[in-house]
């Protein structure tokens, strides 16, 4: 097997994708936009602490095999952390793999020499026998302009946004450091110290209403930040101001519908969009979906 595969992000799936595909002696070329790896799972790093912002935890059997540990404390199905956050889960899953950091492809092209991908700053990046999309559906959609029928099969996916507000303390709060479900504006807040390995000050992740994220959704993150604090403070009873107040907004954060099945390819198999949008809500559909796809890239190259 010589095949030369591209992978555009550097998520769960499109990690556990190049992961299962190294493993089987091909080396694929992953392009990411983003300076650091993991997608959702993100960790902030601030000078009180790191502080998870995206995914609070995943599936355990997903965590472990990152090199995770358990939260027994935490969420249903978010049990798994990477410590000291999340992202080192995907630094994890990422070590040895080709990652191209900083590079948003643009295009995706067919030619005579394979596939062709163009990124923003107007590179190429020629000759791929096979290109695994691992994003979100939208923009996978915008990259399958020469694949209506991938691109009508994906249209009906729906992908709901998520606003969350970053805390840090210098002394403590005075808040249960539990997870606390919340009433409208906000749904969950998760205290970093509840967390297995976590020392340092008190620091908090406050996840905003599925509703109230989407009506505000273009708002600036300073001015999103400052509308939920004050409805933290009103609910919990929070008196004095944060010594660190941070925003953060996720366009696709959540799946609202999946596609329903791993993944969606060409009619030659050299071209695959998949992702946790596909099978569900869970990391670890996002990690069936990858995998899957890499099992049907290796299939076509052992023809």
């Amino acid at each position: 097997m010589t095949q030369r595969v591209a992978i555009i992000g550097a998520g769960l799936t499109g990690l556990s994708a190049a992961r299962d595909l190294k493993e089987a002696g091909l080396d694929p070329v992953v392009f990411e936009k983003s300076r650091g790896l993991g997608g959702r799972l993100a960790t902030r790093r601030t000078e009180l602490g790191p502080i998870d912002h995206g995914a609070p935890g995943v599936p355990v059997d997903v965590a472990q095999a990152a090199g995770g540990s358990v939260w027994s404390e935490g969420p249903h199905d978010a049990r798994g952390i990477g410590i000291p956050g999340m992202s080192t889960l995907a630094r994890n899953l990422g070590q040895g793999i080709n990652v191209q950091r900083e590079i948003t492809i643009t295009g995706v092209e067919d030619t005579a020499n394979g596939l062709s991908l163009t990124d923003a700053a107007g590179g190429a990046h020629a000759g791929f026998d096979a290109v695994i999309l691992a994003v979100p559906s939208p923009q996978a959609a915008a990259l399958l302009v020469h694949e209506t029928e991938m691109a009508e099969a994906i249209a009906n996916v729906r992908m709901s946004p998520l606003w969350t507000l970053l805390l840090g303390f210098d002394a403590p709060s005075g808040l249960s450091q539990d997870v606390l479900t919340l009433p409208e504006p906000l749904a969950l807040a998760i205290p970093m110290l509840s967390k297995p390995g976590q020392i340092a000050t008190e620091r908090w992740t406050v996840h905003a209403s599925i509703a109230w994220s989407a009506a505000h959704l273009e708002l600036d993150k300073d001015s999103a930040a400052s509308l939920l604090l004050k409805a933290f403070m009103a609910t919990t009873g929070l008196v004095g101001e944060p010594d660190y107040v941070g925003g953060h907004r996720w366009r696709y954060a959540r799946v609202a519908q999946p596609l329903g099945q791993p993944f969606v390819a060409n009619g030659a198999g050299t071209l695959l969009a998949g992702g946790d949008w596909a099978l569900g809500a869970l990391a670890s559909d996002a990690v069936a979906s990858g995998r899957a796809m890499a099992r049907r890239v290796l299939e076509i190259a052992r023809r």
